[in-house]
């Protein structure tokens, strides 16, 4: 991306004409950053605030060194709406992970199968935990809180693969790391019974 005080942003490489002399789109590929702007033209890049957190607003244009700073004038949302937000997707994510199960409830209250204890304290579990997660963010009293809850960074440990000269794997015991963020309304959470296991995970440091 470019940006030239007479064209404005220049997203994709395009013919211009520039003091009555045209120039063509190959400009873009083949002249140097100098020659490019020799006429008038710079790179640029945009500084775009996350819109989950700020509200945005004109847009501000800044010559850094030789590059175009696009910015925009932006105001934090209210951190009140924000918590809203997180303890409905946290009440959803309750539910999603209940749900699956309610069928076990249903059919020991009908005089069936009790469900078994490995599920009721499973579904206790999954309760405990949304209520923990939802009086947190009830805490919260910045966006900079939610922002981070949201954005949660995590190194995971992971078993490595070998595989053999017929193509069979074997996983482990090597391990590497892994790092990245999660957003821990829906990471963390107890895990059900019948749930297949990531053969691969060891652990989060």
């Amino acid at each position: 991306m470019w940006y030239s005080e007479t064209f404005g942003v220049i997203k994709t490489p395009r013919a211009l004409t520039i003091n009555e002399m045209q120039h063509p789109q190959s400009i873009f590929r083949l002249w140097s950053k100098p020659q490019l702007a020799a006429i008038g033209i710079r790179p640029a890049r945009m500084e775009t605030p996350d819109s989950r957190y700020y509200n945005t607003g004109a847009e501000n244009y800044e010559l850094v060194g030789d590059e175009w700073v696009i910015s925009y004038v932006s105001t934090e949302k209210d951190v009140d709406q924000l918590k809203e937000q997180l303890v409905r997707k946290i009440n959803s994510h309750v539910g999603s992970l209940l749900s699956p199960s309610d069928w076990r409830v249903i059919r020991e209250m009908d005089g069936g199968t009790a469900m078994t204890d490995e599920w009721k304290t499973y579904r206790n579990e999954v309760r405990q935990h949304g209520n923990a997660l939802e009086a947190g963010v009830e805490a919260f009293a910045s966006v900079d809180a939610v922002r981070n809850f949201q954005n949660h960074p995590v190194t995971e440990v992971r078993y490595t693969s070998t595989y053999d000269e017929e193509g069979n794997e074997t996983i482990g015991p090597e391990t590497e790391e892994h790092d990245r963020t999660v957003d821990k309304t829906n990471w963390g959470w107890p895990v059900a019974p019948d749930a297949e296991a990531d053969p691969y995970h060891v652990e989060y440091l």
